[in-house]
């Protein structure tokens, strides 16, 4: 059994923090982290409808994929406003171009072929963290990616030629460069790591007894006899009920969270006792 108290708003507040984690998905476990493979391409004879011919079935792609509308994608939420010779963004407006830096090492190109790697939200948060995406097997040097932590994809190292595109708030990996984006699309299985960044939320619940409060226990086995009078080794003036849980419930007195002390609290009479309760969510 327990005892009551209703906290005022005072003693409830919100604490933010943000966690990073660390993510690996080895060649062949793409499916498993729910990360799609999906290849763009701009041919214009390409045709929206359903055929085999039209569609990339590559592993990790499941029924196949539309390359022409993929492609369209890019273009439009990702490169629309860059110039396609120099990289830079030439195109000033309200328009969302999502860009990952101001720096001009930050510029994208889109050619004719391009091979997106998606991460789902889920294993990124709110972005893949700036400068933790790897990718490519280790056995072909050459050909493994580095993210700049500028939004540039880069070969080899951070300082390599730039060979695609990272949008971190949106977990997508965009190989550009004609070489590297021919490579994966014949071999699409490849190592990929990144962190993902996740915004933790810590609700705080401050439960202040005071001194005169509470110093009674609601425990059965208190009581005795037919009567349910109290067991004499709890009617001295020196006993002091313990605290071992705090039950936290909301306006129509449902149970949402229960807390456990790592030992038992004996309740003082002499001063106010404060306990901490923290929900992390």
């Amino acid at each position: 059994m327990g005892a009551w108290k209703k906290l005022n708003q005072q003693d409830v507040y919100v604490t933010s923090y943000t966690a990073k984690k660390s993510w690996s998905a080895s060649s062949g476990s793409l499916d498993t982290y729910g990360i799609q493979v999906l290849q763009a391409n701009s041919s214009s004879t390409a045709t929206f409808y359903l055929s085999d011919e039209n569609t990339y079935s590559g592993s990790d792609v499941g029924d196949g994929q539309y390359p022409s509308l993929v492609y369209r994608s890019l273009s439009h939420l990702y490169f629309k406003n860059h110039n396609t010779s120099s990289g830079l963004l030439e195109v000033s407006s309200s328009y969302e171009n999502f860009l990952e830096s101001s720096l001009a090492t930050g510029s994208r190109a889109l050619g004719n072929n391009a091979m997106v790697y998606s991460i789902p939200r889920s294993k990124y948060g709110n972005r893949v963290e700036p400068g933790t995406f790897r990718f490519g097997e280790e056995s072909h040097p050459a050909l493994e990616l580095y993210d700049d932590g500028e939004g540039v994809i880069r070969a080899s190292s951070i300082t390599g030629s730039q060979v695609g595109t990272i949008i971190y708030s949106h977990g997508q990996a965009i190989i550009t460069e004609t070489v590297q984006e021919g490579y994966y699309r014949v071999n699409p299985q490849q190592d990929v790591s990144w962190k993902s960044n996740v915004d933790i939320y810590t609700y705080n619940y401050t439960v202040r007894l005071s001194d005169y409060e509470y110093n009674f226990t609601q425990n059965p086995t208190a009581l005795t006899g037919s009567d349910n009078s109290l067991r004499d080794n709890i009617t001295g003036s020196y006993f002091q009920p313990y605290i071992t849980t705090v039950g936290l419930y909301n306006d129509s007195n449902e149970l949402i969270a229960v807390a456990k002390l790592s030992k038992p609290l004996p309740k003082s009479k002499n001063t106010e006792t404060t306990i901490q309760v923290k929900l992390d969510i």
